[in-house]
C-alpha cells in the first residue's frame, strides 16, 4: 500500500512540474485538461520502471533503493523521473556498476543543466564508452554535440594539450575511467567557480551597498 501511496504522490508531483513547464507556452484549458488526466499513464511508466529495475538489478530491494534515489534527484532537477530512469536503464544495460549510476546520472544531469536531449545524449555515449573501455572518436563526437568535451576538461586538469590528449584517444590510451573522473571534476569545478564568483559579488561595493 506505501508503495502505491508513493507512486501516486510522486505522479502528482511529475504532472505538477511538467504542467508548470508547458504552462508558458500558453495551454487553454482542455489542453491542461487532457494533459492531467495522463497522471495514470505516469504510474503506470513508474511501474514499469519498477519492474524494469527488478530485473536489471536482479534483486527488489536495490531496485526500491536506486528508483528511491532517482526520485529524489527528480525532485530537484528540471529533468522528468522518465528521463532519470531511462538513463538508469541504458547504464545498467551496458552493465555499468550500480553503485557508479545514480552519481554519474547526478553528474550529466548537471552538466546538461536539464536539458532532456542532452541529458540523453549524454548518457548514451557515456554509456557507449563505459562498454568499451575506452574512449573513441564517435562517442566523443556524441559527447561535445551534446555539450561537453572530456578532452577539454582532462586538459585543464593534466596540462597536457587538446591535440596530445587526441592522440592518446587514437592509441586507445584515454580509459573510460579517465573520461568518468572528468565528468566529475567538471561539476565540482564549476562548482568552486559560482562560489567564487558568489564570493567576489558579497565583497563588491555593489553588495555593500545594498545591505
Amino acid at each position: 500500500v506505501k508503495t502505491q501511496t508513493d507512486a501516486a504522490s510522486f505522479s502528482i508531483k511529475e504532472m505538477m512540474k511538467q504542467t508548470a513547464a508547458f504552462a508558458g507556452v500558453g495551454l487553454g484549458a482542455n489542453a491542461l485538461k487532457e494533459f492531467a488526466s495522463s497522471v495514470v499513464s505516469v504510474r503506470k511508466e513508474i511501474q514499469g520502471f519498477e519492474t524494469s529495475f527488478n530485473v536489471l538489478l536482479g534483486s527488489r530491494e536495490k531496485a526500491a533503493a536506486m528508483f528511491g534515489e532517482l526520485k529524489e534527484f527528480a525532485v530537484t532537477t528540471p529533468l522528468m523521473l522518465k528521463d532519470l530512469a531511462g538513463g538508469a536503464q541504458t547504464m545498467l544495460g551496458f552493465n555499468i556498476e550500480a553503485e557508479k549510476v545514480v552519481p554519474t546520472l547526478k553528474a550529466i544531469g548537471d552538466i546538461s543543466m536539464g536539458d532532456s536531449q542532452k541529458f540523453q545524449s549524454l548518457t548514451l555515449a557515456f554509456s557507449q564508452m563505459s562498454a568499451t573501455g575506452k574512449l573513441m572518436g564517435q562517442d566523443l563526437l556524441q559527447m561535445i554535440n551534446a555539450g561537453f568535451n572530456p578532452l577539454a576538461e582532462i586538459s585543464r586538469k593534466t596540462g597536457k594539450s587538446i591535440s596530445a590528449l587526441k592522440d592518446e584517444m587514437s592509441a586507445g590510451a584515454i580509459s573510460a575511467q579517465m573520461v568518468a573522473d572528468a565528468f566529475m571534476s567538471a561539476i565540482t569545478s564549476d562548482m568552486k567557480r559560482l562560489q567564487s564568483c558568489f564570493a567576489t559579488f558579497l565583497s563588491s561595493p555593489f553588495a555593500a551597498a545594498s545591505k
